[in-house]
């Protein structure tokens, strides 16, 4: 599996020989992850479900004693969760959705599993859109773990684009107090200031994206609502 994220291809060609070698799930597994990490993400998912589905009766499965194992309800759930961000990645939105709540309803509640599933959740839900479901999932999330703060910038995101900017702004405050030098939290306060109307906050905050890194998709898009706010104001 480690080989499969650093070096796809040479992962695939492993798992392939593994499968010859009776390596069963576990090998088509490994193969699935592949083809997620080389970009195949239709495929990966397309796989990853297909192992689901024969994890659960226990096809390929190890032996044990004279009978073959099936999955836990935990590791079909992981299995769902992989395919749904394999979907997400290939913007297959209406089957990520499917996936994932496959693994929510299999997920033991109260596991450390299902608030990650819960997190990949928003993210689907946000792409299609949905940013008050996306809140109301990062919300359950950070509730039974304060210590994820890094979900504070996401939850901003999500809080303003309901125009829940007292929201927005609390969890964004937060979130800077504990990543000070992250451009991606002062490319969102720069949003959150120039959806509420102030333009000068706004500007500033952008301008502090760049002085923290002149280069990478944050950089990339203060640039772009700083022209942008230039233009309108010419």
């Amino acid at each position: 599996m480690d080989t499969a994220e650093r070096a796809p291809d040479r992962g695939i060609n492993l798992a392939l020989e593994w499968q010859l070698e009776g390596g069963g799930v576990p090998a088509r597994h490994c193969e699935a992850l592949g083809l997620f990490f080389a970009g195949e993400y239709s495929e990966a998912a397309i796989r990853l479900e297909n192992l689901a589905d024969d994890m659960r009766i226990g096809r390929g499965m190890p032996l044990r004693g004279d009978e073959r194992s099936t999955a836990t309800a935990s590791m079909l759930a992981d299995t769902y969760r992989q395919a749904a961000n394999a979907w997400l990645k290939g913007d297959e939105l209406e089957r990520a959705e499917a996936a994932i709540g496959q693994a929510l309803a299999l997920v033991p509640e109260k596991s450390a599993l299902e608030d990650s599933i819960r997190e990949d959740h928003a993210y689907i839900a946000a792409a299609e859109g949905d940013y008050q479901l996306a809140l109301e999932e990062l919300d359950f999330v950070y509730r039974r773990n304060r210590q994820r703060t890094d979900l504070l910038l996401f939850i901003a995101s999500a809080a303003r684009a309901l125009e829940n900017y007292a929201q927005a702004e609390t969890s964004l405050n937060q979130y800077i107090e504990a990543f000070p030098s992250d451009p991606s939290a002062f490319l969102e306060l720069g949003n959150l200031k120039d959806a509420t109307g102030d333009r000068t906050a706004a500007r500033s905050a952008w301008l502090k994206v760049l002085s923290i890194s002149e280069v990478g998709p944050d950089a990339d898009a203060a640039r772009a609502n700083l022209e942008r706010i230039d233009v309108a104001k010419n």
